[in-house]
């Protein structure tokens, strides 16, 4: 686990990482639904991505996991996007 200061969002702890670096899709989406299928309620998670279309579309796939985004840091060329699980719901 480690700490995480996310804009407008605070100070979080992540409890796993999903390093999408390099893949293009649909591996991500894939990565992030298993990812999230395996966490706890409140648990949040991490998720390292390089393809721009990838942060478009990964959102989406956490709405039907019973996820919600908390944020996003852009550092050059790498996006890491956070997600806190709220539920057991999968959809």
């Amino acid at each position: 686990m480690s700490e995480v200061e996310i804009p407008k969002v605070g100070r979080i702890t992540v409890d796993t990482v999903v390093d999408c670096s390099g893949m293009v899709c649909p591996r991500p989406q894939l990565e992030v639904k298993k990812a999230a299928i395996h966490l706890k309620p409140g648990e949040v998670a991490e998720v390292i991505l390089t393809n721009p279309a990838s942060v478009e579309t990964v959102p989406k796939i956490l709405q039907k996991t019973g996820c919600t985004l908390l944020g996003y840091i852009k550092e050059q060329g790498t996006f890491k996007l956070y997600f806190r699980k709220e539920s057991i719901t999968i959809r």
